[in-house]
């Protein structure tokens, strides 16, 4: 593996990406210190990849803010044939929850994105049972704004989730590529992500990970929604385990990081809110040097309004923003009509 950064460089990257929980942090280091107290030389980031806390690709993005090299085009992936029914052609990108490849789905000859659970996942077998639930739900949302699923299973002791393959970029990629869009794009943006998100509660799902990583815009212009195979139904929050699946930090309600019990709709609406901010003003309203930190401002940190960054922004988007950002879920939208009342408001 190549030369890695200081720990306390490598375990504030993985934190503030979400990829890896404090608890885990603490478990890599413990994994460290044993393995150096019997004479072996192992760094941090070995540990969490030993571990099967981090893969090799979350290593070398993390020590070089790039993804991984692809392999070339005549070779086949390592992973090609891990996904029986599926042929693993090339990594589409890294998370928390594992990594997302694009693949073709024999059966039909046509290119699907499967997501690989990490190891550390695959061995607590409520979460699988809980997972491949939650996911079969998913795949009966059918919604043009939601990423299709396809299938879910277990192959080789690998367990996946399929979905429907977008071409086109996420907001994460849209704002490193363009910042700050235009106000009336990203309200649009956001209004289409509404309707999904209402389709899913009608059926009694809510996301928890909305982000700009999660959004994607294909080739007509069309918001969807990703991952909704890692969702929960609605109020069962709470029955998460520690490093199961959870909101990324940068994104996570108030009444999540305070560990409250009844998690609605209106915890997506501030995630939502959060990245709506970040599409306005190419920022996020809260930073941190760790997840803990960042939830701690998320419960008691008023936010500075976006037009303190963005002064041509309208009284109106800037209004609606900071409403989806109120630490009572009960003093935001209380359904997605009234959510997408106000985005048409703000259009005006």
């Amino acid at each position: 593996m190549s030369s890695t950064p200081a720990a306390s460089t490598i375990d504030q990257i993985v934190l503030e990406k979400g990829w890896a929980t404090p608890e885990q942090v603490r478990a890599a280091k413990k994994y460290q210190a044993q393995r150096k107290a019997a004479g072996d030389d192992v760094s941090l980031s070995q540990a969490f990849v030993a571990l099967g806390i981090l893969t090799e690709v979350q290593v070398r993005r993390a020590i070089g803010g790039r993804k991984a090299p692809a392999p070339p085009s005549t070779a086949p992936h390592p992973l090609a044939d891990a996904i029986k029914g599926y042929r693993i052609v090339d990594l589409l990108g890294s998370g928390g929850m594992g990594d997302v490849y694009l693949a073709r789905q024999i059966s039909l000859d046509r290119n699907v994105a499967i997501k690989i659970l990490p190891p550390h996942f695959a061995t607590n077998e409520e979460f699988i049972e809980r997972f491949v639930k939650e996911a079969r739900a998913a795949g009966k949302l059918n919604h043009e704004n939601i990423v299709a699923g396809v299938d879910v299973g277990e192959s080789n002791g690998r367990f996946f989730y399929v979905m429907e393959y977008v071409e086109g970029p996420t907001i994460r990629q849209l704002l490193k590529k363009e910042g700050p869009l235009e106000e009336k794009r990203a309200l649009d943006i956001v209004r289409q992500v509404c309707r999904g998100l209402k389709h899913a509660h009608r059926l009694g799902l809510i996301h928890r990970d909305i982000k700009p990583g999660n959004l994607m815009i294909n080739d007509e212009g069309v918001a969807k929604i990703c991952d909704f195979g890692l969702a929960r139904r609605v109020h069962s929050a709470a029955e998460d385990a520690p490093g199961q699946v959870q909101s990324s930090p940068a994104y996570t309600a108030p009444e999540i990081c305070r560990g409250m019990k009844d998690i609605d709709h209106r915890a997506d609406m501030y995630s939502l809110g959060i990245t709506l901010y970040e599409m306005f003003t190419g920022e996020r309203p809260f930073h941190a040097d760790s997840s803990s930190r960042l939830f701690v401002k998320h419960a008691t940190v008023i936010p500075s309004s976006p037009q303190e960054i963005r002064p041509d922004l309208s009284a109106a988007s800037a209004n609606l923003v900071l409403r989806l950002l109120k630490k009572d879920p009960k003093n935001r939208f209380e359904t997605y009509d009234q959510l997408i009342e106000s985005i048409d408001a703000a259009v005006k």
